[in-house]
């Protein structure tokens, strides 16, 4: 996965990561959310995510975006990694979505997935 100052380079590859490793993620029967949800760092990186029944489906299309996940880049590798937590960071009040919280939902249950970031962190 392509790392910029011990963060994550959003760009198409990256996208194309969590479409692998979301391939895992079973959304049937169960309460996925779905969403187009843009991931920011500062205001030169960004990255659209259309997630779909808890998977990565594909790049999102821009104008659909639901929420706005601003991050740093360190803060979104240690999501990637798996040593910090999307629900954590958000409780505490260190990660601030704008936008629909059903879409932040979307987010939240795909980190949080263990099979997810298992298979992102071999990505």
């Amino acid at each position: 996965m392509p790392v910029a100052g011990g963060g994550v380079v959003l760009d198409n590859d990256w996208i194309a990561a969590l479409v692998d490793a979301s391939s895992v993620v079973d959304g049937a029967g169960g309460a996925s959310h779905s969403g187009v949800v843009a991931f920011t760092i500062g205001k030169k990186q960004q990255a659209v995510l259309d997630i779909v029944d808890g998977r990565v489906v594909g790049p999102g299309d821009a104008a659909s975006i639901a929420v706005t996940v601003p991050v740093t880049g360190d803060q979104l590798a240690s999501f990637v990694d798996g040593s910090a937590s999307v629900a954590t960071s958000y409780i505490r009040g260190d990660l601030k979505p704008v936008g629909s919280t059903g879409a932040f939902l979307a987010v939240v249950e795909l980190f949080e997935n263990p099979a997810f970031r298992s298979r992102l962190a071999g990505v």
